[in-house]
């Protein structure tokens, strides 16, 4: 598969083309599969979030929270003790903070929603909802504000490889990322959503994990679940 150095911007209807473009004939391998699986998911478009989770889901998230998603039954939600375990499962209590701040974008903070799966070793992946004032300077569009931040996330997150493909959240401009970073001595992908929502915010559902080919497919079947939610007045 292609490695591409920094940021490089896949439309979102062409993703699964270049992807496949990229990626050596014959290869075969899971990973590549599994790229291809997620890349042509999120091709498509959803327009609203489902109501209601689907049979073996569960809905987490408030509107406090500014997101909800549906996730696996089997996974959890983590806070505090079990939030840092969470981190060190996945090597990143090594992480630099610039670092943790790109993967784990709300860091664990009452401000964010943390999800994890766990696996035979521990936590295999953690999910992050999070969303934070965008700062897009005036008459930016969503999709080159996001394209900023994303850049800049995964810059201090040091990866050494990172792709991105615009595509919608909730009807939303929202950013597919999927990178590859080494933080901590672990190989790790991080796979995220930024998406521009009310009142100028920017919100993230981020998915860190060692176990990539495992997860990307799955990663992409968390979307049609993410609604975007307006914050209370007070907020």
């Amino acid at each position: 598969m292609r490695r591409v150095p920094g940021a490089f911007l896949l439309p979102a209807m062409a993703a699964a083309a270049a992807i496949l473009a990229g990626c050596s004939s014959g290869s075969g391998s899971s990973s590549t599969d599994a790229e291809q699986a997620m890349y042509a998911a999120v091709s498509k478009p959803v327009m609203t979030a489902v109501s209601t989770p689907p049979a073996g889901h569960k809905m987490v998230g408030t509107a406090a929270d500014g997101l909800r998603i549906a996730v696996p039954d089997g996974w959890v939600t983590v806070h505090g003790a079990a939030f840092r375990q969470a981190l060190h499962d996945l090597g990143l209590t090594r992480a630099a903070a610039k670092q943790l701040q790109a993967v784990v974008p709300g860091r664990g903070g009452p401000d964010s929603v943390d999800v994890a799966a766990h696996g035979p070793g521990g936590v295999a992946a953690l999910t992050s909802l999070y969303c934070a004032a965008a700062g897009f300077p005036a008459g930016t569009s969503p999709a080159t504000g996001l394209t900023t931040l994303s850049e800049q996330e995964f810059t201090a997150a040091n990866a050494g490889n990172t792709q991105l493909g615009q595509t919608t959240v909730d009807g939303r401009t929202a950013l597919l990322s999927y990178d590859q970073a080494s933080i901590g001595g672990r190989s790790l992908t991080v796979l995220q959503y930024a998406i521009a929502a009310p009142a100028g915010r920017a919100c993230y559902t981020t998915l860190v994990t060692e176990q990539g080919s495992s997860y990307e497919p799955v990663f992409s079947q968390l979307r049609p679940g993410i609604q975007v939610l307006s914050t209370p007045s007070s907020s």
